[in-house]
């Protein structure tokens, strides 16, 4: 389980006070929130990439919190598009992240099918289009077969096939035990795929859009 405890984000401004969170395997949980309200930077410090100001973050397995090396090798988050090197290709990308989480134990040709990689998969990245960079991440998640997984805006410059791909995506991880906590503005679509849906408003979390 992941826990949030007492965590507040700053930036220019306070963005988040006092959140309290716990995130269960084998749950799908959406965050709903605009810009510039501090999404971004929680999926970071829920990933052990930036430092809260304030409060802790923490993976518990049987009561024990787990150590700093345990933990990142049991959470995968890869924020953007941007992130890519362009001269590398999506294979490249898929063997690093299954060897380095996964311990080669993902099977990377069933992957690169489902996620309908193949014409362009050993292709550099500089030549792909938006779509084409989404769904390497995408696949990415799946070669690193972690138990936690971190996304922002992962629909993001999906078509509707793939959309719908990625709903059936995060329904068979959410069957496998997968944690999965994911931004997005598509409200309607969250409901949809989430088991849980948070809100972060007027600098609060919230379980429902009103009240926490």
């Amino acid at each position: 389980m992941l826990k949030v405890r007492n965590l507040s984000i700053s930036a220019r401004e306070t963005l988040l006070e006092g959140m309290n969170a716990e995130f269960e395997s084998g749950l799908v949980y959406g965050i709903v929130a605009t810009n510039g309200s501090g999404k971004t930077t929680l999926l970071r410090i829920l990933a052990g990439l930036t430092k809260a100001q304030s409060g802790v973050v923490y993976l518990e397995d049987n009561g024990e919190k787990l150590d700093l090396v345990t933990t990142r090798k049991k959470i995968f988050y890869y924020e953007t598009s941007d992130w890519l090197d362009g001269n590398l290709s999506a294979l490249d990308y898929l063997k690093f992240v299954n060897a380095s989480w996964a311990n080669n134990g993902a099977d990377i040709d069933a992957i690169i099918k489902y996620w309908g990689l193949e014409e362009f998969v050993k292709v550099p990245i500089r030549k792909y289009s938006l779509g084409m960079k989404q769904k390497t991440i995408l696949a990415m998640y799946a070669a690193s077969n972690t138990d936690y997984w971190l996304m922002d805006e992962p629909m993001n410059g999906l078509d509707d096939a793939n959309q719908k791909r990625f709903i059936g995506f995060m329904e068979e991880a959410g069957k496998q035990g997968k944690c999965i906590i994911f931004s997005s503005h598509q409200n309607d679509l969250l409901h949809d795929i989430s088991d849980k849906v948070h809100y972060i408003t007027n600098k609060k979390w919230m379980d429902t859009a009103g009240g926490i």
